[in-house]
């Protein structure tokens, strides 16, 4: 028979062991909190970390102006594939005259994106540049036998920056 100390000092024994696995089982129980939590960041770090003119959307939408032009870039998904077809309109500030520019992006380094530009009155490829500035808020634009040119983030629309100039509604 066991004596009441030898019980006593058993059951202190398993108490103990059993706290140790709650206590062992809440660490891991930690851990994996601690590393899921720790992976979610880095997700978000990561999708933040992506530079925004290799995301969908590469600000290079919408007015651009300087002196005496407006370039107006919209998407030119008419055929549905994708988001990375263009067409950049370039206006001058007097005339009735524009530019019709359909290029798809290429190749996009760093803050830099190269596009092919398609027209139908020729077969010859020829590529234009687009670099934004750290702030996104100028673009320099590079056509073929043209020397760059830089606009800034136009705040008026097009038919304010050329009213001459015949709209279409």
């Amino acid at each position: 028979m066991f004596t009441f100390k030898q019980i006593f000092v058993g059951l202190l024994v398993i108490w103990s062991l059993a706290a140790c696995d709650k206590e062992q089982e809440q660490v891991i129980k930690n851990e994996r909190v601690n590393v899921e939590q720790k992976n979610e960041l880095q997700d978000s770090t990561q999708q933040k970390d992506v530079p925004s003119y290799e995301a969908p959307k590469y600000h290079i939408y919408g007015g651009w102006m300087n002196g005496g032009s407006y370039i107006l870039i919209k998407s030119d998904d008419d055929d549905g594939e994708g988001k990375d077809k263009f067409t950049l309109e370039k206006f001058t500030k007097t005339g009735k005259d524009k530019i019709i520019k359909h290029f798809q992006l290429s190749e996009t380094t760093g803050s830099k994106l190269t596009g092919i530009i398609s027209g139908k009155e020729s077969n010859r490829t020829s590529f234009l540049t687009l670099e934004l500035n750290k702030e996104k808020t100028e673009i320099t634009v590079t056509l073929p036998n043209e020397k760059s040119v830089t606009y800034k983030q136009a705040e008026i629309k097009p038919e304010e920056f050329n009213p001459d100039y015949e709209w279409e509604e």
